[in-house]
């Protein structure tokens, strides 16, 4: 089984559409991990996501907007 490590420098190498579409296909893992035990994991992530927030220059107000914006297209898909 592959490291960490050699995980994070395939996924570099990747373009931006394999990068996406990579994340997209293990989305579904994640969150079912995430649903285990949810507790355990949102001291975990968030400040996780609350850092990549900072870096990228996105406030919370920014975040809702863009899940918005996710969640219409995912819904639209479902269609």
């Amino acid at each position: 089984m592959a490291t960490t490590e050699e995980l994070k420098a395939g996924f570099d190498s990747l373009t931006d559409e394999e990068k996406v579409a990579f994340v997209k296909s293990i989305m579904p893992s994640f969150c079912q991990i995430f649903s285990k035990n949810p507790e355990k994991m949102m001291p975990e992530m968030m400040p996780l996501c609350r850092d990549m927030m900072r870096s990228c220059n996105i406030d919370m107000q920014g975040m809702m907007k863009m899940m918005g914006m996710m969640g219409g297209a995912m819904g639209a898909d479902k269609s």
